[in-house]
């Protein structure tokens, strides 16, 4: 490890990786720092991110911007791993009664929504161009879920609109442009994933329109048949990302 003593607005620079760390603020025994890196330069704070698996950058991985989607999707998929297993945790602390412990797991989970909602918004502004023809109608009713789910999708190439529930995906299906696949939630308000799967199969102008089920419980017990009259695919909840875009790209 390199130390280095620096005073207050002086600078640590990287030439190499056009990146500069600043002394901004020091008080009370904290130092603020500002960096200023490109785009492609992913910084984390330590607690949020896994340390064993921090991304190993080349150099034709720095600028490109195939290897900095595919870094991101990787951050992606483990930080959404951990905000399940940080509700998991919530849950059985509420079952048992643990208000105290409940705190700090849901502060954790918090800064894990934080930051995916950072990144994916950062991505966003990016504007990578979609891959014609990948489009995708993703209806959750949890609002942050669909957000860091349709900003994932976006950033692999694929056109994502989105619905609040079934009422809103028939409607959207009705009116707007027909997608090539509906990623469908199963529990929904309103009009929930079922009656929504049958709805679709009876419109004649929707035939043929690939339906993706998603579901935390077993899926059998929604009374639809796996195939062109029912559900393509399912999706087993916590859903694996990488999992799903395959399937769409396909």
């Amino acid at each position: 490890m390199l130390v280095l003593t620096r005073r207050l607005n002086e600078k640590i620079l990287f030439p190499s990786m056009q990146t500069a760390v600043q002394v901004v603020a020091l008080k009370s025994g904290v130092v603020r720092l500002g960096i200023e890196a490109p785009g492609h330069i992913p910084v984390f704070r330590e607690e949020v991110i896994d340390p064993g698996r921090l991304p190993e950058w080349s150099d034709k991985q720095e600028g490109n911007a195939e290897g900095a989607l595919r870094e991101l999707m990787h951050l992606l998929n483990n930080r959404l791993n951990a905000s399940t297993v940080g509700l998991a945790l919530l849950r059985r602390q509420l079952e048992l009664g643990l208000t105290s412990d409940m705190m700090t797991t849901l502060d954790k989970v918090s800064q894990e929504l934080d930051t995916l909602r950072q990144r994916a918004e950062k991505a966003a502004d990016a504007s990578l161009p979609p891959t014609p023809g990948r489009r995708a109608l993703l209806v959750e009713d949890d609002r942050n879920e669909c957000e860091l789910l349709a900003g994932f999708l976006r950033l692999a190439g694929i056109e994502v609109e989105t619905a609040g529930d079934g009422a809103d995906a028939l409607d959207h299906l009705r009116k707007g442009s027909r997608p090539d696949v509906v990623v469908l939630d199963m529990v929904l308000p309103r009009c929930d994933g079922p009656t929504t799967v049958r709805a679709i199969r009876r419109d004649p102008t929707l035939s043929g329109l690939k339906i993706f089920g998603v579901t935390g419980a077993r899926h059998d017990q929604f009374g639809l048949t796996e195939g062109p009259n029912g559900i393509d695919r399912w999706f087993r909840k916590p859903l694996n990302p990488e999992v799903l875009l395959r399937e769409l790209k396909q």
